[in-house]
């Protein structure tokens, strides 16, 4: 290999923005309600409360973003879920996340007239990361311009 086709390689790679394989993987978190409602006359247990949030990052600069709420209400229940995908880089301490498709889905037991897939917004956004570890595993945060941070651990 010549010293030309390792700088074209280098620029290359740099013009698509690099790769943190620290940041590689599955990142997620999730909540679900402690309490649980059952029907007295069915014996039926209603659905929880709930949420679960993941991204994939992956080594050929793809991501995928899944994200499902659940309510329970009485004998509702109402879902939100959706799955992007798109391209994202690392520039230092900072991912880029670039998305290419946002499919989403809303039901509601009880006004199924109000359930609804539609394509969702494709808006690009940026986080700075950091890494912590716990008793749990690794960690990362995730911190918008804004200062809010979300907390992800890593999926063995």
């Amino acid at each position: 290999m010549t010293i030309l086709s390792v700088a074209a390689l280098v620029v290359a790679f740099s013009a698509s923005g690099s790769r943190a394989p620290e940041l590689l993987g599955k990142w997620s978190t999730s909540h679900i309600s402690s309490i649980q409602y059952k029907s007295r006359t069915t014996g039926i247990s209603a659905p929880t409360n709930g949420s679960r949030f993941e991204y994939d990052f992956r080594p050929d600069g793809t991501y995928s973003f899944t994200g499902l709420m659940q309510s329970v209400m009485y004998n509702c229940t109402t879902a939100t879920f959706s799955n992007e995908t798109g391209t994202y880089d690392v520039q230092g301490d900072v991912v880029s996340m670039h998305p290419q498709s946002n499919p989403y889905r809303m039901t509601n037991s009880c006004a199924p007239s109000s359930n609804r897939e539609a394509p969702g917004k494709l808006i690009n956004r940026s986080y700075r990361f950091r890494f912590t570890s716990d008793s749990g595993g690794r960690n990362i945060e995730l911190i918008s311009a804004d200062g809010a941070t979300q907390t992800m651990r890593q999926s063995r």
